[in-house]
């Protein structure tokens, strides 16, 4: 028999081994939502064999005749004691059936709609776009040298505020926080007589416990936003998510994220720290600090792009405040020939079949196509500047990152342009694998008619329990959490719950937006804890720079009070905006009202 460590069993002792564990067992983003299709198959054969049925259900607002202030009676809705309107569930159309998607047509569906599926995911060109511009900046170096030159220009006093709030803002620079920041803040809290640990867990919970939120718009956020989009839509067909929704939570987010991570900081961590472990702050020969100072010429550059970001920002208000510019007032977006696309319900019919007067009649070979009710607009008129942010995005990003590349002596030719703009989009290219299998795996839910049973199902129990939104809020919140030691992408875990919750927590009210910025939470408070965070182990390099005998265990529990003040101060931020009323974005509502 084998004997040595090579023959010990692992020992798991606690829910979170076993969690690490189970979560280890888990396929790759991209083949789990392969085998969520492939389970969706067999669960719309097993359901239509079984005659599963679901009675459809819509909320409706409640109403009743009110004396106006002009002393006429109308029709208004009936609010509750908080001043939130109330919603009746009533009963619309004929039971839902399951349908089998391992039938003929089903088959044939599947293998004829794979390319659309994945074309019309709202999330793909939201993504590209914006990666364009953020991929540049960040491959010519200008996101790095404004962490540094902020990090480095902030006061001793104000270090640790500083520090967890460029963190939670680095979201934008995608990996670049983890990199630069953690090892950067070690070395100025050294440099200036405070635990260098503290410094970078500090960072570390800026970067990745206050990942959702920030000052500025994400590739991840046009992500999410297409997600949620997706799943608003099977309840109201006309909803419309923009990649602002939770924009001014996310503003707000990141100083309550400053404040828990300045608290732990400064009173948990670093007495904590300058108690068990002075050993720590002896490391020599540290010249992080000096490294990570700006050259001149990397100052020049800085001083020229933040420069040309200000131009364009103004720019920017200019093309939206003053009348008669490009993108003041009101737009609708069309097609090349001034058209505008829709979408409609359609019967196929055998060819040569006598349909209704009156009926537009799309095809007559080789089946007759008859549509079904009035068309709907896939895109919704509103405010011009609406309707660009991700290219203003991408324009804001590449003006300062050219303008950096040039006065840094980085771009220099063609190639180093088109390889700037290729950085981005290469960085991207898990994401789009993923997103390949994530759009066959919504849109044969969306076939089988499972994510309608599942919402209405799940919704209408909701309902009947008559739970308070915001206990449903922070209920929601705890799932992901737990969820997060299963599964941690950010992406694709939001591309397994959004389908069943935002439905659901819909029909009682709850609006998409409102479902996005509860996840924001739950996600990002156990980014810091997580043992499938695999950015755990670069943190863990500048651990062991100070403490080399540190190991991850030493890491994630030095990073526990940050995920539980974070977690609770976050989520009791979020029910304090829904007892204000404040919109989380432009034209985000906290609440979903049908028919408004």
């Amino acid at each position: 028999m084998p004997t040595g460590p090579e023959a010990s069993p692992v020992i798991r002792r606690g829910p979170l081994d076993w969690i690490e564990w189970v979560g280890n067992k888990l396929p790759e983003p991209a083949l789990l939502f392969a085998l969520l299709a492939l389970l969706v198959a067999l669960v719309s054969a097993l359901g239509a064999a079984m005659e599963w049925s679901v009675q459809p259900v819509k909320p409706v607002l409640r109403t009743e005749m009110q004396l106006q202030p002009d002393g006429q009676m109308q029709q208004a809705p009936v609010l509750d004691a908080r001043g939130v309107p109330q919603l009746d569930l009533v009963a619309q159309g004929d039971p839902v059936q399951p349908r089998s998607l391992l039938t003929v047509d089903g088959v044939y569906w599947m293998l004829s709609s794979a390319l659309r599926n994945f074309a019309q995911m709202p999330a793909l060109p939201l993504i590209f776009v914006a990666m364009l511009g953020i991929g540049l900046a960040e491959k010519f170096g200008f996101f790095s040298a404004l962490m540094r030159w902020l990090a480095l220009l902030t006061p001793r006093r104000l270090l640790t505020p500083a520090v967890v709030l460029l963190g939670a803002t680095s979201s934008v620079a995608s990996d670049a926080g983890y990199i630069i920041l953690p090892p950067l803040a070690a070395a100025l809290y050294l440099a200036v007589g405070r635990h260098p640990v503290a410094g970078m867990a500090a960072a570390f919970c800026g970067v990745a416990g206050g990942f959702g939120a920030g000052f500025f718009p994400t590739g991840g956020d046009s992500v999410l936003t297409g997600f949620a989009q997706d799943a608003s839509r099977v309840m109201d067909p006309g909803y419309t998510v923009s990649i602002l929704h939770n924009y001014y939570f996310k503003v707000g987010s990141a100083f309550t994220v400053m404040l828990a991570g300045w608290f732990v900081t400064d009173r948990i961590v670093e007495p904590r720290l300058n108690r068990h472990n002075p050993e720590d702050k002896a490391a020599a020969g540290d010249d992080t600090a000096r490294t990570m100072a700006l050259a001149p010429r990397e100052r020049r550059a800085l001083m020229g792009s933040l420069a040309s970001l200000l131009a364009g920002l103004a720019l920017v208000a200019t093309l939206v405040l003053v009348p008669g510019m490009p993108l003041h007032g009101d737009g609708k977006p069309s097609l090349p020939s001034g058209r505008v696309a829709t979408t409609t319900a359609v019967q196929l019919l055998p060819a040569g079949s006598e349909v209704e007067e009156g009926s537009t009649v799309l095809a007559t070979e080789p089946f007759t196509v008859v549509a079904d009710g009035a068309p709907r607009l896939l895109e919704s008129p509103g405010p011009r500047w609406s309707h660009v942010i991700v290219p203003l995005i991408a324009l804001l990003f590449l003006l300062p990152g050219l303008v950096f590349g040039a006065m840094n002596g980085v771009l220099r030719n063609q190639n180093d342009l088109a390889d700037a703009l290729n950085h981005g989009i290469r960085g991207i290219v898990p994401v789009l694998v993923m997103l390949f299998f994530l759009a066959q795996f919504v849109a044969y839910m969306g076939y089988s008619g499972l994510d309608r049973m599942l919402a209405y199902a799940g919704g209408s129990l909701l309902f009947q329990a008559d739970l308070p939104i915001p206990l449903l809020v922070v209920a929601f919140v705890m799932v992901v959490v737990f969820g997060d030691f299963a599964m941690s992408g950010m992406l694709s875990k939001f591309g397994v719950l959004a389908p069943i919750f935002i439905p659901m927590f819909m029909i009682v009210g709850m609006s998409p937006e409102l479902t996005t910025a509860a996840y924001r939470i739950g996600d990002s408070v156990v980014n810091i804890v997580t043992p499938l965070n695999s950015y755990l182990l670069i943190i863990l390099v500048v651990f062991q720079k100070y403490r080399p005998k540190a190991g991850l265990g030493t890491l994630i529990a030095l990073m526990v009070p940050y995920s539980i003040v974070l977690g609770v101060a976050w989520t009791l931020m979020l029910v304090l905006w829904m007892a204000v009323g404040l919109p989380l974005g432009p034209d985000a509502p906290l609440y979903y009202l049908p028919g408004t």
